[in-house]
C-alpha cells in the first residue's frame, strides 16, 4: 500500500448528511437562548453562510457572534448526537470497508468537533479512529475551517505520516488536501450527483469499497480505473 495513512471527512463520507430539519431547529434552539425568534433565512444564514453572513444575522438581532456561536455549535451539536442515536444519521454501510485498509486513520472535519466525537462514540470507531479533528466551538474556529490546511496538517504530524490519501465529498476537501499536497478521493454519494468539482480530485469513487482495492492497486505500480484523468 503506498499511502502511509488515510484521513476521512465525515459528513457525507462515513455518517448520512444531518437532515436540514435537525439543524434548523437546534438552530432556533439557540437563539431562543438569545431571546430571539429569527426567521427561517436568518436560521439558514448561520447554516449555510459564511462569517460575513453571520455578523449581518447577528447584527439584525443585536446578538454578539462571538457570544451567539458557541451557543449555536452546542446546539447543533447536540441535536446531530441525538440524530445519530435515533437512527436519522447513520453510518453508510460501506464503512465496513475501512476494516480492510491496513494503516492508521484519522478524521478531518468542518463539523463541530463535538459532533465528531459523538460519531465515534455512538458508532464505536474510536479504536480505528485515533486522530480526529472537528472545528472548535468559536468564530475563529469556524474562520479557519476547511479549505484551510490547519486541521489536516495538525492530523498528518499526529500520525506522524508525509504521504495520506484524504478522502472527502466536497471542493473544501479538495482544497484543503491540494493546500496540504496530499491525494484525494472524492466520493460521489447520491446527495452529489450533480455536485460539479472545481478541480480535479486524485481519484473520484462511488462507494468507500472501492478504497482497498484503489490502495492495494497504486502500491502495485498498476493502473486504476478510479484516477481521474488529466
Amino acid at each position: 500500500m503506498s499511502y502511509e495513512a488515510v484521513v476521512f471527512d465525515t459528513d457525507g463520507v462515513l455518517t448520512r448528511p444531518t437532515p436540514t430539519s435537525v439543524v434548523r431547529r437546534a438552530v432556533r434552539a439557540a437563539f431562543a437562548e438569545f431571546g430571539v425568534e429569527p426567521t427561517t433565512e436568518a436560521v439558514d444564514g448561520t447554516i449555510h453562510g459564511g462569517l460575513t453572513r453571520l455578523r449581518r444575522v447577528c447584527e439584525l438581532y443585536d446578538l454578539d457572534p462571538v457570544a451567539f456561536w458557541p451557543r449555536r455549535e452546542a446546539q447543533v451539536a447536540a441535536a446531530q448526537r441525538l440524530a445519530m442515536e435515533a437512527g436519522e444519521k447513520p453510518l453508510y454501510d460501506d464503512v465496513d470497508a475501512l476494516d480492510r485498509l491496513d494503516v492508521p486513520l484519522g478524521v478531518v472535519s468542518n463539523d463541530q468537533a463535538e459532533t465528531v466525537e459523538a460519531a465515534l462514540d455512538v458508532f464505536d470507531l474510536r479504536e480505528r479512529f485515533p486522530v480526529a479533528y472537528g472545528r472548535p466551538p468559536t468564530v475563529e474556529g469556524f474562520r479557519r475551517r476547511k479549505p484551510a490546511p490547519d486541521s489536516l496538517e495538525a492530523a498528518l504530524d499526529d500520525l506522524g505520516v508525509d504521504d495520506a490519501l484524504f478522502v472527502g465529498d466536497s471542493n473544501v476537501d479538495v482544497l484543503a488536501a491540494s493546500r496540504v499536497g496530499c491525494d484525494v478521493a472524492f466520493v460521489r454519494r447520491p446527495h452529489r450527483a450533480d455536485y460539479q468539482l472545481a478541480a480535479e480530485p486524485t481519484y473520484e469513487l462511488d462507494s468507500l469499497a472501492a478504497l482497498p482495492s484503489l490502495c492495494a492497486s497504486t502500491a502495485a505500480g498498476e493502473s486504476d480505473p478510479n484516477r481521474a484523468e488529466g
